[in-house]
């Protein structure tokens, strides 16, 4: 081949490779102009998503305090103690350097490791306390780590745990306080902006592009917790002796109806509320109607009363006990023969208060039950509330009237009966009654405060009233079998009820199965204290009837709320021997 052949060969070659040359630059530009234009937002965000992060800034959730200022809720901060396997320098070290510090063995943690072999963050310990968390960073090791969060904490446990609630993981109220005032409390989380390396450390912080947390704002209630542990004491003592299913009790301030005290056994504790049952968290008190039995005999009277349906002064045939309306067969417990409305509301006259309910005729009948609140929720701030089960009028049979006469056929949820009385405490007046005394800003600046009562309507003459309170309310006590458990310095007006139970599953009422209540307030002259208190399906061995069971607890929570607001008492000290 000539020199000349092998210089046009080589010039081909060359001009060949050059050409190659210039469609790949010319693809390689028009690839960066692709990615430079279609593909940069994607591009773009994909690499903020591994260099920038945006961590989470929790805000303070807000504390509950007791009336006295006794703190029911707060949040602590604890923390989760992490291994990141990939860090670690000599991993075996690592896991028995942390081992004590957590009380753990090594075994345990290395179990842990094992079952996440791709873990990045294996939690060896939840919730641990700065101590724990102390000894952790002592360490120094780079591949163990903290990871820090608030947790909410209930000081006194059990204690108010129906009215409180509780918080989930996710730090949302679930239920009570928690869940009803769920916004004031919870406050915001802020947001703050990092920087972060390949292994997702933080490198720079951007407070420019941060929004600081803000903390949720305080709440003080009505409770005063030394009364809500008296009552809780006495209720526990009382379902306890009498060998009961369940029991509920509540203490209100008459005047205001500013709750003092709730209590429902069976309880919780809320720091743990997922380790209890749906049954054990309910409220009894606000979800559970029940027939009221011979506690709506007083507000039946008041109705019968203010429409001159009977006098203080008639005499009203009780049948020593027995006797037929029509085909049906009503009993007393205690059998008398012509007595006055004083007799029939102090005995608890069926058959007094049967004639008395259908004179008033079934119209009558409800519109009393219902002015006194019944059948409506009383917008108490707790969540749950049950509304009752009151039939409409049109709908009662004359069976229907004779029955809701002595509180059947009906149904009542425990906090409607005690707002009931307190209306009759009132002059008449039902009011609304209150568990949250006033809201707080996350610095404690008072934004809401309340005091006094909140009238919601009349619901009976202001004379009526007053006959019952201090005429009916204190012979029932002071006449009645519950007299010697009610305390010696106060004179106490109330109302026992002894109601037969229905059970799911059963036709009917079932044998043997009560509720004892006792409804009561004190001192008679000027009631400080109204306590109501049932105590569901006592042992009938050791007693059932509300003046046995339900009345002496109710006589050890008043005597001792009353000494513990140094309320004076309105009984002279009998001197021995004068």
């Amino acid at each position: 081949m000539t020199s000349d052949a092998i210089d046009r060969r080589q010039r081909r070659v060359a001009a060949a490779v050059l050409g190659g040359v210039i469609l790949m630059l010319l693809a390689l530009s028009g690839r960066l102009v692709h990615i430079n234009t279609t593909l940069r937002p994607r591009l773009l965000s994909h690499a903020k998503r591994q260099y920038a992060g945006n961590a989470v800034l929790p805000a303070r959730r807000g504390r509950i305090f007791d009336s006295r200022g006794r703190v029911l809720a707060t949040s602590r901060r604890l923390w989760d103690v992490f291994i990141d396997p990939v860090r670690a320098e000599n991993l075996e070290k690592s896991v028995h350097a942390l081992a004590p510090r957590v009380n753990l063995s090594p075994e345990d943690i290395e179990d842990m490791i094992r079952r996440r072999p791709n873990s990045r963050f294996i939690v060896v310990a939840s919730t641990v306390d700065d101590v724990t968390a102390d000894a952790v960073r002592d360490l120094q090791d780079p591949a163990v780590g903290l990871s820090g969060k608030l947790v909410r904490h209930y000081p006194l446990g059990t204690s108010m745990c129906h009215v409180l609630g509780y918080v989930g993981s996710e730090g949302h109220g679930l239920d009570g306080i928690e869940l009803n005032l769920n916004k004031h409390l919870a406050g915001r989380d802020g947001r703050r902006a990092t920087i972060r390396d390949a292994r997702r450390r933080a490198l720079w912080r951007s407070e420019d592009a941060s929004t600081p947390p803000v903390d949720g704002g305080h709440l003080v209630l009505t409770i005063d917790a030394e009364i809500q542990r008296i009552t809780e004491t006495a209720l526990d003592q009382a379902v306890r002796s009498f060998e009961a299913k369940s029991g509920l009790a509540v203490v209100m301030t008459p005047k205001t109806g500013d709750v003092l005290a709730m209590a429902t056994i069976p309880y919780f504790d809320p720091n743990v509320a997922g380790e209890s049952s749906a049954d054990a968290r309910r409220n009894r008190v606000l979800t559970d109607p029940i027939e009221p039995g011979s506690t709506i005999k007083p507000f039946i009277a008041s109705g019968a009363l203010a429409g001159g349906f009977v006098t203080t002064t008639e005499q009203i045939d009780c049948h020593m006990g027995r006797h037929y309306f029509g085909r049906r067969l009503i009993k007393d417990v205690t059998p008398q023969g012509l007595t006055d409305l004083r007799g029939i509301i102090v005995k608890s006259s069926n058959i007094g208060m049967t004639q008395i309910g259908m004179r008033m005729g079934k119209d009558v009948l409800y519109e009393t039950i219902r002015g006194f609140g019944f059948g409506a929720r009383t917008g108490i701030e707790c969540p749950g509330e049950n509304a009752g089960s009151i039939r409409p009028a049109s709908a009662w049979s004359e069976m229907t009237t004779q029955s809701v006469s002595f509180g059947y056929e009906i149904g009542v949820t425990p906090f409607q009966l005690i707002t009931a009385y307190a209306a009759l405490i009132n002059d008449g007046t039902l009011l609304k009654p209150r568990l949250v005394r006033g809201l707080l800003g996350s610095g404690g600046d008072v934004l809401e405060w309340h005091e006094g009562p909140e009238a919601v309507r009349r619901s009976t003459p202001v004379d009526v009233a007053r006959y019952i309170r201090d005429e009916l309310l204190v012979a029932v006590v002071n006449e009645g079998r519950s007299a010697s458990v009610m305390p010696a310095r106060y004179r106490v007006l109330g109302k026992t009820g002894t109601s037969k139970l229905t059970l799911p599953g059963h036709r009917g009422y079932v044998d043997g199965a009560y509720q004892s209540t006792f409804v009561g307030a004190a001192p008679a002259s000027d009631p400080q204290v109204l306590v109501l208190i049932m105590i569901r399906r006592p042992n009938m061995a050791i007693g059932y009837y509300g003046a046995t069971v339900a009345a002496p607890a109710a006589g050890r929570i008043i005597a001792q709320s009353l000494a513990y607001l140094e309320v004076p008492p309105d009984r002279p000290m009998e001197i021995a021997g004068l």
